[in-house]
């Protein structure tokens, strides 16, 4: 069964389409299987929420608001520092997939 990267963003759009082309495309081109990629505004965040392993979000979220990690995502849209971003997603992916 794949795992689940929630993209939040304030509607879920544009900014939250855009982090979740650069994870995929990370995620391909590092041969990392497995993972499905949901965007979705905050306002249409509640349910995905449960069935998320990883959240990036846009917006600011709290990690002590959640049980799983969070991972700030404005560096994917404006690209400084991605590839820290996106070496801290495939860190929580190995420690998830282990």
């Amino acid at each position: 069964m794949d795992k689940n990267i929630l993209v939040i963003c304030a509607l879920g759009f544009a900014t939250s389409t855009m982090v979740k082309k650069n994870i995929e495309d990370f995620l391909k081109e590092n041969n990392i299987k497995g993972w499905k990629i949901d965007a979705v505004g905050v306002g249409m965040s509640k349910e995905p929420i449960k069935n998320a392993n990883i959240i990036v979000s846009t917006i600011g979220l709290k990690q002590e608001d959640f049980d799983v990690p969070i991972v700030d995502g404005l560096s994917l849209i404006s690209g400084i520092n991605a590839e820290e971003t996106l070496n801290e997603i495939a860190e929580i992916i190995k420690s998830i997939d282990d």
